[in-house]
C-alpha cells in the first residue's frame, strides 16, 4: 500500500507552473558538485530550488553530526537555505512533505551517510535525483551489499533516482551493463565540479611567497586500510615524502588529505596510530618550506606545479587543470576500468617516492610529456564547460514530456 501511495504522490507533482527543486546538503567539500546548478535555478523562472541544510552519519556509524559546517560555509556565500537542526531529525519528513517537491537532490549515494528519514526507501515519494559528488567513478568496484552491486552506480538511491548525471557515455554505458536499472535513469553531461575546477583562482598558503619557487602539493587518500579500495599509501610513504622535503628547500610543499583520513586513523585496525601521526606533522610543520593544509584544496592545485598524489578522484581532477601528476601507486588496489585506465594515461605511475622525486626533477627541467595527453582526457572524458546548464535543460526537458504525457 505504502509503494502504491508512494508512486501515485510522485505522479502528482510537476502540476505547478515551476519545478520545486529540494537540494538536502551536507557536505561543503562537495559544493561544487551542485553549486552552479542551484545558481543556474534561482536566475530561471522555471525553477524554485529550495536548499536544506541536514544533519549527517559519515562512515555509517550511529552518531550523528550536526549541520553547522555547512550552514555557515553558504551563509559566508550568501546562499538562502533552510536548516534541519541535529535535534530536529524526527521532523525530516514533515519538512520535505511542506515543500512539496518535484525533485530532491541530495549530495551522496550512501543512505548511511544520512538520517533514515532521507534515504531512498523513504523518499520514494519524490522524484529523486544524484549529481555524484565525485566527477566519475574510475575503478571496477569493490562489491557492495547482498548480492553485491557496483557500489558507484547501482545503490538504492541510483535504484530510486528519476535521473541520475554522469560525466561521459562511457560511464553510461558501464552503466547499462551493471546496474538493474540497465542505466535507463542515466544522462551524459559532463561534471560541474570540472567546470569549477576550470575557473578556480590559484592560491598558495605559503607564509612567505619568495622568488619563483617549485610547489608540490603532496594529497593523501583515506583508504589506507585493506579490503575496500586500497588506493592509501600515507603510512607507506610519509617518512620519505619527509625526508624529500627536508632535503630540497628550494622547493615549497604543501600537505593535505582526503576529510576522511584522519577518522581512518583513529579505528583500531589502522597502521598508523592518531598519536604517531602527530608526531609526524609536528616533524612536517617544522620545516621551513613546508606547511599542512586543511582548506579547500582546489585553489591549491590550482597553484602547484607538480601534484603527488594516491588519490584516485585526484588524478582526475588535476588533469582538468593540466597539472602534471605523480601517481603514487598501491599494487593492490582494486582495477581500474576502462574510464580509469584512460584517466592514468595522463599520469606517471610511480611505486614510491624516489621514483616520484626523480620524475619531478624530470619535469622540472623539460616540462610534462603527459601535458597533451591530459587535455585530450579531459576534452574525452567531460566535454565542453557548461555541465551545470545541461543539467537544468535535462530537468526541465524530462518535467515538460512527463507533464505532456499527463495531459
Amino acid at each position: 500500500m505504502r509503494a502504491a501511495a508512494d508512486r501515485a504522490a510522485r505522479r502528482g507533482t510537476l502540476q505547478r507552473g515551476t519545478v520545486r527543486v529540494v537540494f538536502l546538503v551536507h557536505n561543503k567539500d562537495a559544493w561544487d558538485s551542485i553549486g552552479e546548478v542551484i545558481q543556474i535555478m534561482r536566475a530561471s523562472s522555471d525553477f524554485e530550488p529550495v536548499v536544506v541544510t541536514i544533519p549527517h552519519h559519515y562512515g555509517g556509524g550511529d552518531e550523528s553530526r550536526g549541520e553547522g559546517r555547512i550552514h555557515r560555509f553558504l551563509a559566508e556565500r550568501g546562499v538562502p537555505h533552510l536548516r534541519l537542526r541535529n535535534d530536529e531529525q524526527t521532523w525530516a519528513r514533515e519538512l520535505l512533505l511542506a515543500l512539496d517537491p518535484d525533485v530532491v537532490f541530495r549530495q551522496s549515494q550512501w543512505d548511511s551517510d544520512v538520517d533514515s528519514a532521507f534515504s531512498a526507501e523513504n523518499l520514494a515519494w519524490a522524484r529523486l535525483a544524484l549529481i555524484p559528488y565525485e566527477t566519475m567513478n574510475p575503478t571496477k568496484n569493490v562489491p557492495w551489499d547482498h548480492p553485491p552491486v557496483n557500489s558507484a552506480l547501482d545503490q538504492h538511491w541510483h535504484r530510486a533516482a528519476w535521473l541520475v548525471f554522469v560525466a561521459n557515455e562511457d560511464v553510461v554505458e558501464i552503466a547499462r551493463t551493471d546496474t538493474l536499472t540497465g542505466g535507463s535513469q542515466y544522462r551524459a553531461v559532463g561534471h560541474p565540479k570540472a567546470d569549477a575546477l576550470r575557473k578556480m583562482a590559484p592560491f598558495w598558503p605559503s607564509p612567505e611567497v619568495p622568488a619563483k619557487r617549485r610547489r608540490v602539493l603532496w594529497s593523501a587518500h583515506h583508504s589506507i586500510l585493506d579490503g575496500w579500495n586500497d588506493f592509501g599509501m600515507f603510512p607507506q610513504v610519509k617518512d620519505d615524502m619527509l625526508r624529500w622535503a627536508s632535503e630540497d628547500l628550494g622547493t615549497e610543499f604543501v600537505f593535505t588529505h582526503h576529510p576522511y583520513l584522519r577518522g581512518t586513523l583513529r579505528r583500531p585496525e589502522s597502521p598508523l596510530k592518531s598519536a604517531d601521526f602527530k608526531d609526524w606533522l609536528a616533524m612536517w610543520r617544522a620545516l621551513p618550506n613546508t606547511v599542512y593544509w586543511r582548506g579547500e584544496y582546489a585553489p591549491v592545485l590550482a597553484a602547484t606545479d607538480l601534484l603527488v598524489t594516491d588519490g584516485p578522484s585526484m588524478i582526475t581532477e588535476s588533469q582538468v587543470l593540466t597539472v602534471p601528476t605523480l601517481f603514487l601507486e598501491r599494487d593492490e588496489h582494486v582495477e581500474f576500468n576502462r574510464v580509469g585506465e584512460r584517466i592514468v594515461s595522463g599520469v606517471h605511475r610511480v611505486p614510491d617516492v624516489a621514483a616520484a622525486r626523480a620524475i619531478a626533477e624530470l619535469i622540472s627541467e623539460k616540462g610534462d610529456p603527459l601535458a597533451s595527453t591530459q587535455r585530450e582526457n579531459i576534452r574525452r572524458l567531460f566535454g565542453e564547460p557548461g555541465a551545470a546548464q545541461r543539467i537544468v535543460d535535462t530537468i526541465l526537458a524530462e518535467a515538460q514530456m512527463e507533464t505532456s504525457g499527463l495531459r
